[in-house]
Formats: structure tokens, sequence, C-alpha cells
């Protein structure tokens, strides 16, 4: 019997290669991500305007990313918490946990707990500055 593995993986968006997207498109790559944690944040979502999705895998439960303008500002992986693209200058004192660094010095990724009382918010601010980049 032959069994054959189709790669079902679909290539990032071009308007997302860009040098503001390069870097977290390379940390996700091959990363996987658990369905419970994309609802949230798609409810917090659900009334922007402009708001793009992306999942190179859905069959193999991939990362998925959300984007506006070109700009990647959010994306899920893991288990149990969602990145964020945020401005540096807002201090907050809330349960995040700094992500790897950003090609732009003034924003950084931030990793946050999916069901956290505060995504709504944050998910705001975050598409906020990827509108007005």
């Amino acid at each position: 019997m032959l069994i054959v593995v189709v790669n079902m993986s679909r290539p990032v968006p071009p308007e997302l290669n860009n040098p503001l997207n390069h870097q977290v498109l390379s940390e996700l790559e091959g990363q996987g991500c658990h369905a419970d944690i994309i609802a949230p944040i798609e409810k917090c979502l659900s009334g922007l305007e402009g708001v793009k999705s992306f999942c190179p895998d859905s069959q193999n439960f991939a990362y998925v990313i959300w984007y506006v303008n070109g700009t990647v500002f959010a994306y899920a992986s893991g288990m149990r918490r969602v990145g964020l693209r945020l401005s540096k200058s807002a201090e907050l004192d809330l349960p995040m946990t700094r992500g790897f660094e950003s090609y732009q010095t003034e924003y950084g990724w931030y990793s946050v707990p999916y069901d956290s009382d505060s995504l709504d918010m944050l998910v705001n601010s975050a598409y906020e500055s990827a509108v007005n980049v």
C-alpha cells in the first residue's frame, strides 16, 4: 500500500512580504495552533475594518495571523497565548510576556493569555497601531 503525503501549505500573501513582517513570519514558520485560542481573538476583531487573516495550513492546525494594510499585528500559535504587536510606549500593567524583537524599535511583540480580560483592549490597540503605520 502506497501512502502519499500532500503538503497543503499555502504561501504567505505577497502583501505581507515587507520588513515589518519578516521576523514574525520567520518565527511562526512550522508552528501549530490550538483551535480554542482563535475564537476569542476573532471575536475581538469582528467589527474592525480591513482585517484579514491567514493560516498556511488549517487542516494541520498551523498558526494564524491577522493583518491590516500589509502589517501583521496579531497571531495565534501554541495552546494558551496569542501574540500582539504593541507600542512599547504603552506602559500596561497586565499579564503579558515580552516576545521576540520587532524590526521597528517603537513596537514589540507581546504574548498574552488568550482568555485575558484585557484581550479586547489589547487587540484594539495592536490594530490601531497597525492601521497607523
